[in-house]
């Protein structure tokens, strides 16, 4: 499943998208249905993710398939439990 943030609070204007099983090829997928620059996919830590803006981030917040949460807070909370799970 995968998670989005409405808005970034530290980065007006982006949105951070994560999967909910650290799914790489799920995110790489959409990245590339919205059209993200490849840059857009962080592997870096132990949360891979998007960080998304302009376009592709406003295709994503209008994806059915997308669970859109008001905080980043919130969304990371969310993801949290399902690593519980």
């Amino acid at each position: 499943m995968l998670l989005m943030d409405r808005e970034n609070l530290l980065v007006p204007g982006y949105s951070h998208v994560l999967s909910s099983s650290n799914d790489i090829g799920e995110l790489e997928q959409f990245r590339l249905r919205v059209g993200a620059p490849p840059r857009a996919l962080h592997l870096r830590d132990a949360r891979p993710h998007l960080d998304l803006k302009l376009e592709p981030r406003l295709l994503a917040l209008a994806d059915p398939t997308v669970r859109v949460f008001e905080s980043t807070r919130e969304l990371i909370q969310f993801w949290r439990r399902c690593q519980k799970s």
